[in-house]
């Protein structure tokens, strides 16, 4: 396993729960303030972004150990991640849009790296 496809793949978990939480209410409010809803066509970007993020999740680590090891893999990134979003929300809800768009950055500069290496 690439440590930067580990990385990559990492990132785009959490970003992609981060987009997921921020198109609902209760999580935006804590964000926003209380009584703040997003607007549609913002709700519907992040839940296209996110779900984006995920599958690429999924793209990744079947990429970087096949179809057996990739999918349950997937799992793992996947729940370390969402467990990581829960802390993050329950403790700093109101970096958790910035952490967000930070590590969407973050998975180009990996996922630059993670092609590179493989070259």
């Amino acid at each position: 396993m690439n440590p930067f496809g580990f990385l990559l793949a990492m990132t785009l978990a959490f970003a992609g729960w981060s987009a997921l939480s921020m198109a609902m209410d209760r999580h935006y409010a804590d964000v926003y303030g209380r009584g703040a809803e997003p607007a549609p066509a913002l709700r519907n970007k992040l839940r296209w972004l996110g779900s984006l993020a995920i599958v690429l999740t999924f793209a990744v680590c079947v990429a970087m150990q096949g179809w057996t090891i990739g999918a349950v893999g997937c799992l793992g990134f996947l729940g370390l991640a969402g467990l990581l979003q829960v802390i993050a929300l329950t403790y700093v809800p109101a970096r958790v849009p910035l952490l967000g768009k930070r590590l969407a950055l973050a998975a180009l500069v990996f996922a630059v790296c993670w092609w590179l290496s493989l070259m």
